[in-house]
């Protein structure tokens, strides 16, 4: 059976309440967003990358950002953040939609594979990779799920944190919690970006590699080498 058109859409935006500007803060000699870009753009099961910002003024330089680097884009709501989701896949054709934030530049394309392959081999509408360091794990819905989750997510968290929505009624939906391997999993790093310690630190971790296509092994174990850890809490 063919594998249904995936596409990852990036949710990205200027506005960050903690550290406002982040996806334009270099990473690796490029704006974050692009970093980010490039990185999942090794994912072997990706049909399209989409950077879904909003329609805030704000956010005209990461459309003008993506427009110089022919990175396909989408505006939508500010704060329902699910509904430009829906929206974002929608205009795309999506079958499967891989969720991933900008606060994540150093997202693991081998994990968004995995996910991508355990949605298209079975009958499940929601999966997501647990265990690994946080800011790296792949995360997949299929189109019906991502419409279902639409339908009944009626709180203002549930419509800001897109998948939060299955991660707490795993009951409504098929869902799959695949367990990162014993070499992978480490939970207690952490690789998210939402203060300017934590960018500081990744900008430095992602400076340790000539190349955005290092596995998540080198990534555990330059981390792990650093004399400076951001710690998952």
């Amino acid at each position: 059976m063919k594998k249904p058109r995936t596409v990852a859409i990036i949710q990205a935006r200027m506005g960050s309440s903690r550290l406002p500007g982040k996806v334009m803060m270099k990473v690796g000699g490029r704006p974050l967003l692009v970093y980010l870009v490039e990185r999942i753009s090794k994912a072997r099961t990706l049909d399209n990358i989409v950077v879904a910002t909003t329609t805030n003024p704000l956010d005209n330089v990461v459309i003008e950002e993506c427009e110089r680097r022919g990175i396909p884009n989408f505006r939508g709501s500010e704060d329902d953040v699910l509904g430009r989701y829906v929206s974002a896949a929608r205009a795309c054709d999506a079958g499967i939609v891989v969720r991933v934030t900008a606060d994540n530049p150093l997202t693991d394309p081998d994990s968004i594979d995995r996910v991508v392959d355990a949605l298209a081999a079975t009958d499940a509408e929601y999966a997501i990779e647990t265990g690994l360091p946080v800011g790296t794990c792949g995360e997949a819905m299929t189109w019906g799920g991502l419409s279902f989750i639409n339908s009944v997510a009626n709180t203002a968290r549930w419509r800001e944190h897109v998948t939060l929505y299955a991660k707490e009624n795993p009951q409504a939906l098929k869902c799959l919690f695949l367990e990162a391997g014993l070499e992978s999993r480490r939970p207690d790093l952490s690789f998210t970006i939402d203060q300017l310690q934590e960018y500081l630190y990744t900008r430095e971790i992602a400076g340790s590699f000539n190349t955005i296509d290092f596995s998540l092994k080198n990534l555990i174990e330059v981390a792990d080498e650093s004399p400076v850890r951001t710690v998952a809490v």
